[in-house]
């Protein structure tokens, strides 16, 4: 009974098929039956010809259970191979073998499975037209067009958007100018007036609430803001103009005004209005009258602020009103420190720089902020800040001052925290580049010019080194610059004395080349480092060839020209020499390469600069030595051909393999 059902459903389905490859052909007239043509015109030289059979009709009524498909009029019924049984159930229509070792269908008995046959399908009785073959030619569907875009609607933009912006202005400035005529004609006390103006603040604060629950933002931002901006030009003027209220009331009575703008812009979750009120609370010190500035007073106010508006930020993830928060705390102290009398108070404003600086450190060990590259660049910034602020107050020339003392200091913080995240399994990637940078300016101000380059190269070295076995990609590019400027400093250092500074700052520059080679072959990780190493020795090479020539002249200063000419080229061919032979023995073509070249620009060295001005006798013994040498080179090189092919020492277990050479 499974077999007869499983047939039933085969048959409806064949059915199905039939009558949507009719609808198709109705669809698409002039297609024709797609059994008299051909999907591929050029097949008709390739396939026999097949005996055409009209287009059967649908099937109108089902099938009995058990009866045999219909053949087309002149058709032979189909046999099957030979061997084959007929199928169950199906008389005239032989089964389908199944593989070796293949049973019925999955989960059915009783009936062979099908076996894969090779070559193109030809169909089978019952199926479509199109069964197994690609679909003819013809036209294809198109995609809808794309909606066209709607067009600019200016007049929401200009009438909701731009228009409260601008004339809130013309009306603010027909309102002062209304004042002053008032004024001027005796109409209003200065008591009248500073009510006015609470009365003004007020109003404009309830109608920009109405608009907020009319939901005109645009407008209800601009009132909300006006009003608070009203509120302490009036205190403003009540203090410092008519002089009606002292400067602790005033002072109490800007705060108030800001805090009440917060507390708007919290509730309506209006970031345009926390940056308009963090930097109207920056002008606080600005308003206030006072005989005697206060320097405690003034940037202990402005750090304060600082931090609380920072703190309010973070709290509500508002990118823009964080970095306005920290950084703009620097304009208003530097304005303060210059506009007073503070030379004697510089460490009041230094320590304010500092404590912002210290508790963003704190914060972001200890509750670190949600979009971390918001975070870094703070930090990264705020130091280069805290760097500016110590140079500007206490930079001497005489030597090394207290701004060396609070660089190291900064170092040994940076350095301990990212010595403290790295044990505890977590990435120190800003933590590391700050303290490489505050060890730089640290030796800016305690070494020597000459010994500055060489003190450079060492920490670079130390920080590249670190970046590349912690992977911190912040970590290798800090260092990398640091290695470059190092690296450029001692290319200009020239030798006079074989003991000196500047030959140990070229040796450290050759070893730190290929020390860096080395730990770069070890630990690259990413297809396109795989040449950097490679890169870095023949930069060494090149290098050393300069350093060759540097030590040369020194040592040969008080000898001949011939005898200074004919013994640096000796050593250039010696050292080509023994970098072949050191490739011979490592088994690296790109190292017998280097010393080839070597050795050839050796030779154009003689012919182009030694041959002019030498004697003939230093020019026998040139030609010659270099004969020599070439010959030799060439014979070693001959007697390796046959070797065994390189096989260069694989990385340590855990890294992909170096490609061949």
């Amino acid at each position: 009974m499974d077999l007869e059902r499983r047939i039933e459903q085969l048959e409806a389905k064949m059915k199905a098929m039939e009558l949507e490859l009719n609808e198709l052909r109705r669809e698409r007239p002039g297609m024709g039956d797609p059994r008299q043509q051909p999907v591929n015109p050029g097949a008709h030289a390739q396939r026999p010809v097949q005996p055409q059979f009209p287009p059967q009709a649908p099937y109108t009524a089902p099938q009995a259970p058990g009866a045999a498909y219909p053949n087309p009029p002149g058709a032979q019924p189909y046999q099957g191979h030979p061997g084959q049984q007929p199928m169950p159930g199906r008389p005239g229509v032989p089964g389908y073998p199944g593989g070796p070792g293949m049973g019925p269908y999955p989960g059915q008995p009783g009936t062979a499975g099908y076996q894969a046959q090779a070559g193109p399908h030809q169909g089978q009785p019952g199926q479509g037209p199109y069964y197994g073959q690609p679909r003819p030619a013809g036209p294809q569907a198109q995609r809808p067009p794309k909606p066209p875009k709607s067009p600019v609607d200016w007049e929401h933009a200009i009438a909701r958007v731009w228009l409260p912006r601008v004339f809130i202005v013309v009306l603010l400035l027909g309102v002062l100018w209304g004042f002053i005529a008032a004024v001027s004609a005796g109409y209003l006390t200065q008591p009248v007036r500073c009510l006015l103006g609470l009365v003004a603040a007020g109003a404009m604060y309830f109608f920009g609430e109405r608009q907020v629950r009319a939901q005109r933002e645009g407008l209800a931002q601009v009132l909300l803001g006006g009003s608070v901006a009203v509120l302490m030009l009036t205190f403003f003027a009540a203090h410092h103009l008519y002089e009606l209220i002292p400067s602790w009331l005033a002072f109490l009575l800007y705060i108030l005004s800001i805090a009440l703008g917060v507390w708007t812009a919290v509730r309506r979750r209006s970031q345009t209005l926390v940056i308009i009120m963090t930097v109207g609370g920056y002008l606080i010190p600005f308003l206030v009258k006072s005989t005697e500035p206060n320097a405690w007073i003034a940037a202990g106010f402005e750090l304060v602020f600082s931090l609380a508006m920072t703190a309010l930020s973070i709290r509500y993830a508002y990118r823009a009103a964080y970095f306005v928060s920290i950084g703009v705390l620097h304009l208003p102290l530097m304005i303060l420190y210059m506009a007073g009398d503070f030379e004697g108070s510089r460490h009041v404003f230094l320590g304010a720089v500092f404590l912002q600086h210290a508790l963003l450190l704190v914060l972001s060990l200890v509750r670190p902020y949600r979009h971390r590259v918001d975070e870094t660049v703070s930090l990264m910034t705020g130091f280069g800040l805290v760097v500016l602020w110590i140079y500007a107050l206490y930079n001497q020339a005489g030597g090394p001052g207290p701004e060396s003392m609070m660089l190291i200091i900064w170092a040994v913080i940076y350095s301990l925290i990212a010595l403290w995240r790295v044990m505890s399994a977590r990435l120190p990637h800003e933590y590391m580049a700050i303290a490489t940078c505050a060890w730089l300016l640290w030796l800016v101000e305690i070494v020597s010019r000459e010994a500055l380059p060489l003190s450079v190269l060492i920490e670079a070295s130390l920080g590249l080194g670190l970046g590349i076995l912690l992977r911190s990609r912040m970590q290798q590019l800090t260092s990398a610059i640091l290695y470059l400027f190092g690296g450029l400093g001692i290319l200009q250092l020239i030798i006079h004395e074989i003991l000196s500074i500047e030959t140990l700052s070229w040796i450290a520059l050759l070893a730190s080349l290929a020390g860096l080679s080395a730990v770069l072959r070890r630990h690259i990780a990413e297809e396109w480092q795989r040449k950097v190493p490679d890169i870095l020795m023949w930069s060494a090479a090149l290098l050393s060839i300069v350093f060759l020539t540097e030590v040369t002249s020194v040592l040969t200063r008080n000898l001949s020209f011939d005898l200074q000419h004919l013994i640096l080229s000796a050593e250039y061919a010696l050292y080509a020499i023994i970098v072949i032979i050191y490739g011979v023995m490592v088994r690296k073509s790109m190292v017998r390469l280097a010393g080839l070249i070597v050795l050839l620009i050796t030779l154009l060295k003689v012919i182009f600069f030694d041959l002019p001005g030498v004697s003939l006798a230093v020019r026998a013994i040139l030609f010659i030595g270099l004969g020599v040498a070439g010959i030799a080179v060439s014979r070693i090189l001959y007697k390796r051909k046959g070797a065994d092919p390189e096989a260069p020492p694989g990385p340590p277990a855990g890294t992909p393999p170096l490609p061949p050479e």
